[in-house]
């Protein structure tokens, strides 16, 4: 059950009970806790005032008041799966304060409830179910299958990845999705590459680019080209390795090349004096090979890093099937001919320009690829499609949607969020990485120098549109000062806690179903039974805001509020008598549930035991 919807159901009873018709209220939690724990500000809705023939907030506080005590109770309170007969088992303050603001505080042994629930589902505590589950495909990371996982792509990995736990934990239907994009001039310069990659190990010499003020330029010398744009990294070399000997090079044509490559070719020369059709053919060969083998390399790093996909999908298949060019008679209403050109008219949805999908030579461009390929996720029956790009396809979006609109779907399902850029850094200066160069960082490279629960943790923590700066000597610290570990011994240290009470004897092992009366909840007692309380509503914000790093905060919180509680000499367990010992440790096991359960919907392990944590004394 969600807290905050018991308390709005109780509140929206008692207002339209006062408007003598539905009214829904509004409440949040409160903004200090020193004031209670929610707030109704209904009262200062001028609208609601009007419906209900009252002025005065203060005075409209006050009337909701009188309604909200009077209520019967039972059935708001079965609604919602908690036991309550009268508003005085919910809450043990009920308070107007400054202009209208309505204040409640909840009652202990009430939310006590909430923490043997919590121990008794353990593994699904958190779940709930939203009203009307949605279809929801959830495209992200899409790599090109040109290279390794970067960090960039991991970042999205991580978020997407959660993203789609949490929804899946609020009870929506979700099919993650990854789009291959496979096809293109990308594929032929990877071909190419490789190809070179190839003569190269064969002893035929190549030659690379050097930068000048006019450009790249390839040195006067014996040696074949290495095309300028093609991809120069170093992996390149051990997937040729993998992938040649599949792929034959007559001797004929490799003599051929070794003699070219005395000559001292410039880059025009590939053209007309080194590619030839068996060539190219070859070279598409490779294209293919290395396309196949990345993606299955990404495929296991991605299993590696706990992500998984329902659906590989192969831009190639749109091609193949004629689906590509199909789309662009499906938006033949805003399309229209530009000199051979075929253009859509995005500009009727808010782009800058209008968008040529397909070329003079009929070809058509990626955009219409990309049209051709979300038009599927239509056909498919997804009642809404949600996407993770990088932060250089902003401007893309316009015309997507755009098309997504006028293929018939509503605006309001389709939506792009954008993962901001991660800067890598080593003690704060920035480490660089491009694939062209070959000085790039993988994802495998990262999880083999760094734990993956630290790296998920730092992907996550910030939001969508903030930058991330990873610091990899922080990301190395296992103290306190990691926050990932902060969070990690915190739940270790309540397993610690409570193995030593079980050992001591202090602690049998049942959850007593109610508190003892004469249990006096302090500060840090009773804020942990209130976070315990609030995690399911955290997991479904999280999950409805697309806002994983909001768990993340929580998850801290709630740590530090452990902190504080067991810094204090009267929370020492085998100080303790029996019955308020075992109560006190049902609460933090609660906690230890919710710190699992948080870190496992965000893909992270919450460890039993750590050797710092292991150092706690129950004394």
């Amino acid at each position: 059950m969600i807290l905050r919807d018991l308390i709005r159901d109780l509140f929206s009873a008692a207002l339209s009970d006062l408007a003598a018709q539905p009214v829904q209220a509004r409440v949040e939690n409160a903004r200090d806790e020193r004031f209670g724990d929610f707030a109704c500000t209904s009262a200062m809705d001028n609208r609601l005032r009007e419906l209900c023939g009252v002025k005065n907030p203060r005075e409209m506080a006050t009337k909701i008041i009188e309604r909200l005590q009077a209520l019967s109770v039972g059935d708001i309170a079965k609604k919602a799966g908690v036991r309550a007969a009268t508003i005085d088992d919910i809450f043990s303050k009920v308070e107007i304060a400054g202009p209208g603001f309505i204040n409640v505080m909840l009652q202990n042994d009430f939310l006590y409830a909430f923490t043997v629930t919590a121990n008794a589902e353990a593994a699904s505590y958190g779940r709930s179910q939203v009203e009307e589950p949605r279809n929801i495909v959830f495209e992200f990371v899409s790599a090109n299958p040109t290279g390794p996982l970067n960090v960039v792509s991991a970042r999205s990995a991580a978020l997407g990845d959660s993203c789609c736990n949490l929804l899946e934990a609020v009870g929506e239907k979700v099919s993650r999705e990854y789009y291959v994009n496979d096809y293109g001039n990308q594929v032929t310069l990877l071909g190419v590459s490789c190809l070179f990659r190839t003569l190269e190990q064969e002893g035929i010499p190549v030659k690379f680019a050097v930068k000048s003020e006019s450009g790249a330029v390839h040195p006067d010398g014996p040696g074949l080209p290495f095309p300028a744009e093609a991809y120069h990294g170093e992996y390149l070399k051990e997937i040729v390795e993998t992938i040649k000997g599949g792929i034959v090079i007559p001797v004929k044509e490799m003599d051929r090349l070794r003699d070219l490559a005395h000559g001292n070719l410039k880059e025009s020369d590939l053209s007309t004096k080194v590619f030839n059709d068996d060539l190219e053919g070859i070279a598409a060969l490779f294209g293919k090979a290395a396309v196949d083998q990345f993606l299955s390399m990404q495929q296991a790093d991605l299993e590696s890093f706990r992500v998984r996909f329902d659906q590989f999908f192969r831009e190639s298949s749109l091609h193949e099937s004629g689906a590509v060019l199909k789309a662009a008679e499906d938006l033949k209403a805003y399309v229209y001919d530009d000199g051979g050109k075929k253009v859509f008219r995005s500009t009727d949805f808010g782009d800058d320009k209008d968008r040529v999908i397909v070329r003079e030579d009929g070809r058509p461009t990626y955009l219409l690829a990309d049209i051709a390929y979300h038009h599927t996720k239509i056909q498919r029956g997804f009642s809404h499609i949600f996407d993770i790009w990088g932060p250089d396809h902003h401007g893309y979006i316009a015309r997507l949607a755009g098309a997504v609109k006028a293929l018939g779907y509503p605006e309001d399902r389709f939506r792009v969020l954008i993962a901001q850029q991660v800067n890598l850094l080593e003690n704060g200066q920035p480490v660089v990485m491009s694939k062209r160069t070959g000085k790039i960082i993988t994802l495998r490279e990262l999880i083999d120098e760094i734990p993956l629960d630290v790296v998920r943790y730092f992907f996550i923590m910030r939001s969508f549109e903030a930058h991330l700066d990873f610091d990899l000597a922080e990301a190395r610290d296992t103290s306190e000062k990691n926050p990932y570990y902060y969070v990690a011994y915190a739940h270790a240290r309540i397993r610690s806690i409570v193995q030593k009470a079980v050992e001591r004897g202090v602690y049998a092992g049942s959850i007593p179903e109610k508190a003892p009366g004469d249990l006096e909840w302090s500060e840090e007692r009773r804020r942990l039974l209130l976070l315990i309380a609030r995690f399911p509503e955290e997991v479904r914000e999280a999950a409805l805001s697309f806002e994983p790093h909001r768990l993340i905060v929580f998850l801290y919180q709630t740590a530090s509020a452990l902190s504080r509680f067991y810094g204090l000499r009267e929370n020492k367990i085998i100080d303790l008598d029996a019955s308020t010992a075992s109560t006190l440790l049902a609460v933090l096991q609660g906690v230890a549930v919710c710190l699992k359960r948080g870190l496992g919907l965000l893909g992270m392990e919450a460890p039993d035991r750590m050797d710092r944590a292991a150092e706690v004394d129950t004394e």
